[in-house]
């Protein structure tokens, strides 16, 4: 028999962690300081400022999901997690590099001026890190007394 491998749990837990705080900033703190001024600006045009508002949520939505989908496949395991996994690491580096291009291409180097990336940043490292199997391994289940 193949002993169990262990599966790195805390860089999920971390990840999953980090990902609704950034949820919740986003909704909490972002809706009054971003969406709120761009949805009093009677400059511009109702349908961009309706626009705007639709993708906002849109994004709310999807950073509530992907904590819960870090969750999820913590709790599945890694044979049924690993492609939801593959997902959120994919999202998160889709986020992290848009907000370094749009950061650089407006302000230049001052790569902290929109520092949204860096909240996607960690998952980067942390789910691959917990999607791969760790060198320890499990003893040897004891098998159960054959009763009849």
């Amino acid at each position: 028999m193949t002993p169990t491998r262990y599966v790195r749990r805390w860089p999920l837990w971390t990840a999953a962690a980090l990902g609704a705080l950034t949820a919740a900033v986003h909704g909490l703190v972002g809706t009054g300081d971003t969406l709120g001024p761009l949805l009093a600006d009677g400059a511009l045009d109702p349908v961009v400022r309706q626009t705007f508002a639709a993708i906002w949520h849109v994004v709310t939505v999807l950073l509530v999901l992907l904590p819960v989908a870090v969750v999820w496949a913590g709790v599945v395991g890694p044979a049924r997690g690993r492609a939801v996994l593959a997902g959120v690491w994919a999202v998160s580096l889709a986020f992290t590099l848009v907000f370094l291009a749009v950061d650089v291409a407006a302000f230049g180097p001052a790569v902290l001026t929109l520092p949204q990336w860096v909240l996607f940043a960690p998952a980067l490292v942390l789910l691959p890190w917990a999607a791969a199997p760790s060198a320890r391994t499990a003893p040897a289940p004891v098998p159960a007394a054959d009763v009849r």
